[in-house]
């Protein structure tokens, strides 16, 4: 038989070996091509387009944010009160300075008719800022042998008084100084030389005063009809530990704990009670307890920014679709109508998600357990079979848009990591915990943060819960 030019004579066996090679190299192929599009898009998250922190976005070009630009002008709005210095009707020194000298004509000014006085007031420090109170007990010996003091007080020649203990205190957990500038700033200002040991135990008698406290604000909590719940690593003892938050407009409750998920929610002990609704992020271990929840949207309208960077076609409808809600929430009422059309149209961005969902390539290497789904696989079955917990905000009235009030709590510990560093001891960590929830409280309702730590260190904490 003659062969026709350009073919060549191949046994059956070898040519049946040759298709399954290109078989085998076309499956490694698309699974190379699916390791590559993985490895760009991880390079491409930023905090904007995923729940990466803003701190991994420096020394990159500036990230445009996911906020609305509006047409007003930068500065104060119309309407806004604004405020300014106004003058204090009881002075603490009041200077008159009289008219005095000669007129040009040779007249003495002092004999001439006042026209006005006009006040103007400078507000300062006192020259001296430290002030030293010396007690002379009086001792009183009756005839009978029994001894009297003019006061109980002990037996410590000199200390520190609660003022000094509450400044500590506020300058330590509030302005998040470290002991070393901290005793700085006693020795620039108020030409006090602290140790150490002081400022220690001026922290542990607040934390020790506010135990009861720290009861009644997780007792608050589990009565609310409305959490906020969520969680930041931190350093401590050298390790990675966690510190739960959970906070609404008026309590503020931190712990720290060796463990993120479901262990530490439980020793904290305020989520496995509570019954009302829970916002968060989509952290597994808070669907375990049986309260309502509600998903934070601004979590998920930067998971769906990043796929809509990455061509997935359902992510700018479904991003268009919550703004749309949020802002039907905040400038209309919410009718029957309303509802029904965000939700309608809800369901088809998810249906029309499916139709459209690229096929991940099988892994011919993992040959068992279950298929690896895409990341917009994933989320798109978040809001398929989350529905309600993505829409609660649109659903419930008190239920916000998304989890922003635990994560600006939960900045003030990072704050306090980036300005102070670690924690060396665990028990360091509690006490701050323990009283930075107290902070927190006073400033959400209103109260001086330090004379409210002066009633805490002097053993009489505010009443937050009344």
């Amino acid at each position: 038989m003659k062969i026709p030019k350009g073919y060549i004579l191949v046994k059956e066996e070898d040519w049946n070996k040759l298709q399954n090679q290109v078989v085998e190299l076309q499956q490694v192929i698309d699974k190379l091509q699916s390791r590559i599009i993985e490895l760009e898009n991880q390079l491409n998250k930023n905090s904007t387009n995923s729940h990466k922190p803003s701190s991994t976005d420096v020394f990159r070009k500036p990230i445009q944010n996911n906020r609305e630009k509006s047409n007003n002008k930068q500065g104060a709005q119309p309407g806004h009160s604004g405020t300014t210095l106004t003058m204090d009707e009881t002075p603490d020194v009041i200077l008159f300075h009289p008219v005095e000298g000669i007129c040009e004509c040779g007249r003495d000014l002092s004999k001439q008719p006042i026209l006005r006085v006009e006040r103007r007031q400078v507000i300062d420090l006192p020259v001296k800022l430290k002030e030293v109170t010396e007690h002379q007990i009086e001792f009183r010996q009756c005839e009978c042998g029994q001894v009297y003091c003019g006061r109980e007080m002990d037996s410590s020649p000199v200390k520190y008084g609660s003022k000094i203990k509450a400044l500590t205190v506020y300058m330590n957990n509030y302005a998040h100084l470290p002991y070393d500038r901290l005793q700085e700033f006693y020795h620039d200002c108020f030409d006090i030389n602290i140790a150490d040991g002081t400022l220690l135990k001026a922290n542990e008698k607040c934390f020790v005063n506010l135990e009861y406290t720290e009861k009644q604000l997780k007792d608050a909590l589990k009565s609310s009809p409305l959490n906020h719940s969520d969680e930041t690593g931190i350093r401590c003892e050298s390790k990675l530990k966690w510190i739960h938050n959970t906070s609404n407009d008026r309590f503020t409750h931190y712990a720290i704990h060796d463990k993120r998920g479901t262990l530490a929610i439980d020793d904290i002990g305020i989520l496995p009670d509570y019954a009302g609704v829970s916002v968060h992020d989509r952290y597994k271990s808070y669907d375990q307890y049986p309260c309502e929840h509600s998903l934070c949207n601004a979590h998920l309208l930067r998971d769906l920014k990043g796929l809509a960077e990455n061509g997935i076609a359902w992510a700018s409808p479904m991003i268009e679709l919550l703004l749309k809600a949020k802002k039907y929430k905040e400038t209309l009422k919410l009718t029957k109508k309303l509802k029904d059309e965000i939700l309608s149209e809800y369901d088809c961005i998810v249906a029309s998600g499916f139709v459209n969902e690229p096929v991940v390539p099988e892994d011919p290497v993992r040959k068992k357990g279950r298929k690896k789904k895409s990341e917009s696989l994933n989320l798109l079955e978040t809001f398929e079979n989350r529905k309600d917990q993505v829409l609660k905000f649109f659903t419930n009235p008190i239920v916000p848009f998304d989890n922003n009030m635990a994560e600006r709590d939960l900045r003030m510990v990072k704050l306090k990591q980036k300005i102070s560093g670690c924690f060396r001891t665990k028990k360091g960590a509690v006490i701050f915990c323990r009283i930075r929830s107290y902070i927190s409280t006073l400033r959400k309702q209103g109260y001086s943060v330090f004379a409210s730590l002066q009633l805490a260190v002097d053993g009489n904490p505010v009443n937050l819960c009344s």
